[in-house]
């Protein structure tokens, strides 16, 4: 087994530019942090010679979720039956989660490694990993279009969104997310309501509109939001709270007409329980390189069926395995639960689009092609891996 930390350069975030809202988004800025894109790729091989490929969530330090891998993890996997996934995601779990480690970096590093035995298991049987989760249950997956950065844009208007988001209409997408959060820092004078009246008027109300604020509100900020969200019929408000406000998120969907939306931050089947239980989410939206995993994931899906809850996986600016296996795993989900996968359609992210030997994500008309590939359909490139590599310098 062997992790590698990569790296690429991220255009546009600065000082200056913030990705989006931060208590401390200049301090933060200023020593580096969010500048660039970072990801860990995850390989595992078995005894006949075949390799999977997994990615683990990273946002920043990826050499920390490396060593959790080859120091910690590998010795727990290696030497077993790779096609026993859920005993050995419970090996690796088991390994600290007595010791307070139930989150954070830890479970980032295991959802690569569990990816990764996924994908082998999947060459291993001929089959891609969606049909060893008893899909497909349908022939396409629907995408939403992510995410209009309307604080990045050089001509700060409401038309201006409105002209990006009929953009994305016209080449085939009914939904699109758009981030909302920098209001909270003046966001260049935009407010959200104007942007949100404009939008409508130019697009009218059969194209379905989210906003993600990235925890940048408190509750009442939220609430005040949340009524100009209602007013223009926005599908979901995703991330209003930082996500260790659960009674704050409970409250929000007691109180708005809109779906309350979240769970990028969130671990385990553990963390995503607690929110279901306080009745704090509409839409779970777990990341499949943090949650824990392929297995996770679908235990957090099962949860949502069993509440009747939505489930839109969460993709973001992760690179091509967490995208390659989101789309395996949205094609074995029920269709009453699915919403829609995240297609993050700017493409600045040279991790995610020249890493794969092809690509991952094909889409046409808002819809993205289901592979049928043996594991979960992606293969790095090889002769790339050291030109990304995190300690042979930055791209």
């Amino acid at each position: 087994m062997r992790a590698y930390p990569l790296t690429a350069s991220r255009p546009g975030v600065s000082v200056d530019r913030p990705d989006h809202y931060l208590p401390y988004w200049k301090e933060l800025a200023a020593a580096g942090i969010r500048s660039r894109y970072y990801m860990l790729l995850v390989e595992v091989g078995s005894d006949d010679g075949l390799v999977g490929w997994g990615e683990a969530l990273v946002r920043e330090v990826p050499t920390s979720h490396a060593e959790i891998v080859e120091k910690l993890l590998s010795p727990i996997v290696l030497g077993h039956d790779p096609l026993a996934i859920e005993e050995l995601w419970q090996r690796m779990f088991a390994s600290l989660k007595t010791r307070g480690h139930f989150g954070g970096f830890f479970i980032e590093a295991l959802s690569g490694v569990d990816i990764a035995l996924w994908d082998l298991a999947g060459k291993s049987l001929g089959i891609p990993v969606h049909r060893l989760l008893r899909g497909p249950t349908m022939d396409r997956v629907r995408a939403y279009a992510s995410s209009v950065y309307w604080h990045y844009m050089d001509r700060l208007s409401p038309d201006s969104v409105a002209d990006e988001v009929m953009m994305l209409v016209g080449k085939g997408f009914n939904q699109v997310k758009i981030k909302i959060g920098m209001e909270k820092i003046g966001g260049g004078g935009l407010k959200v309501r104007d942007m949100l009246r404009v939008v409508r008027d130019r697009v009218g109300y059969d194209v379905g509109i989210m906003v993600d604020a990235n925890s940048a509100y408190n509750v009442n900020e939220a609430v005040r939001v949340g009524r100009d969200l209602e007013r223009y019929e926005v599908i979901w408000f995703e991330e209003p709270l930082p996500p260790n406000n659960i009674e704050g998120y409970a409250e929000l969907r007691r109180r708005l007409d809109v779906m309350i939306a979240g769970g990028e931050s969130l671990f385990t089947k553990y963390q995503f329980l607690e929110y279901v239980r306080r009745r704090a989410l509409d839409v779970l939206q777990p990341d499949i390189a943090r949650v824990g995993g392929i297995t996770e994931f679908m235990k957090v899906v099962a949860i949502a069926e069993a509440e009747g809850l939505l489930v839109a996986p969460h993709v973001g600016l992760s690179g091509p395995g967490c995208r390659a296996a989101s789309i395996q795993v949205s094609a074995a989900l029920p269709r009453e639960i699915f919403l829609s996968y995240e297609y993050m359609y700017k493409g600045d992210n040279v991790l995610a689009s020249e890493l794969p030997k092809r690509p991952v994500e094909v889409v046409d008309k808002g819809y993205v092609e289901i592979c049928g590939e043996p594991g979960i359909c992606f293969e790095p490139n090889l002769d790339l891996i050291s030109s990304f590599s995190y300690g042979s310098g930055l791209r």
